[in-house]
């Protein structure tokens, strides 16, 4: 398996806000403005009238609001930008028009070569498919850049310091897993913070000794990730646990009070099947921190 290059920089030149507008959403502003504050990074908000809505039966009768929409979301996008301009953000805004709003998003920061995508996830009882399972999904599947989520346990304060004291990564250790880590080791050493990497086992193996076997070849595997250089700036640690493995992750962060979780995942992994049920989706609705994940493609 890779290891992490000796040399180990962050970069988060240009960054996207995905925004619609809602209570959710302003928590990731605000977090993107702080982020943006820290990093000196210029700030596109980005909003995608969702013209599909065309489609849907309930306006075959009272009409489409498209133009309502449009001033609406001009509005916004204009109280928004004063925001963020008034923090001494460097901020351009956005708004563009698709029936595929999470498509055009991440097109949108390709194009950019953005450096991180900021957006919010809400948490309701039997979390909509539209919120979690298309929209965040094909966003988290298909940018190329990390994408950092706020979810609705997270307090923002936009003035305030963003903080990176503890970070935790969490791997399934994917064909990328060396360059996922890399990206919670650049957040750590920029604060010379605490950092736990994390693998967790589905399953025990037959008996303790096989399950004790285990544990120790995934900790071996966990730190061969990490350069001996890494040690100077940050304070690596190794956490390998069984069981049920967004329960695990969250009940690890809690425990070291971490200010990011990193995600580390391959498209096809149990981690990203039925996302709003998976690993993902119960992370991002139950930690109480940022959650940063990056996909290997």
């Amino acid at each position: 398996m890779p290891v992490i290059s000796d040399q180990v920089g962050l970069t988060l030149d240009r960054i996207v806000l995905a925004t619609d507008f809602s209570p959710v959403s302003k928590r990731a502003a605000d977090y993107a403005q702080g982020l943006s504050r820290r990093f000196a990074s210029s700030l596109s908000l980005v909003h995608v009238v969702d013209t599909s809505v065309a489609s849907r039966p309930e306006y075959a009768v009272m009409g489409l609001p498209i133009e309502e929409m449009r001033l609406a979301s001009s509005e916004n996008q204009a109280c928004l930008l004063d925001q963020m301009t008034a923090a001494g953000v460097r901020t351009t805004a956005h708004i563009v028009e698709s029936p595929d709003p999470a498509a055009t998003l991440v097109r949108f920061a390709k194009e950019l070569r953005a450096d991180l995508i900021v957006t919010g996830t809400n948490a309701r009882s039997g979390i909509s498919k539209m919120i979690l399972g298309s929209r965040a999904e094909a966003i988290i599947r298909h940018a190329t850049c990390p994408v950092l989520t706020i979810g609705p346990k997270i307090n923002v304060d936009p003035y305030g310091a963003v903080p990176f004291h503890t970070v935790v990564f969490a791997t399934d250790f994917s064909n990328e897993a060396a360059r996922q880590a890399a990206l919670a080791l650049s957040f750590a050493q920029d604060s010379t913070a605490d950092v736990y990497f994390c693998h967790v086992l589905a399953h025990p193996g037959r008996d303790i000794a096989e399950t004790i076997s285990l544990e120790m070849k995934r900790e071996s595997a966990l730190e061969r990730l990490i350069p001996p250089s890494a040690y100077d700036r940050c304070s690596p640690k190794f956490v390998v646990e069984v069981g049920p493995t967004a329960q695990h992750i969250l009940g690890l962060a809690r425990k070291v009070k971490a200010d990011l979780i990193v995600l580390g995942a391959k498209h096809n992994a149990s981690w990203f099947v039925n996302l709003v049920e998976g690993t993902v989706g119960q992370v991002l609705i139950g930690a109480r921190c940022p959650v940063m994940t990056l996909c290997s493609h």
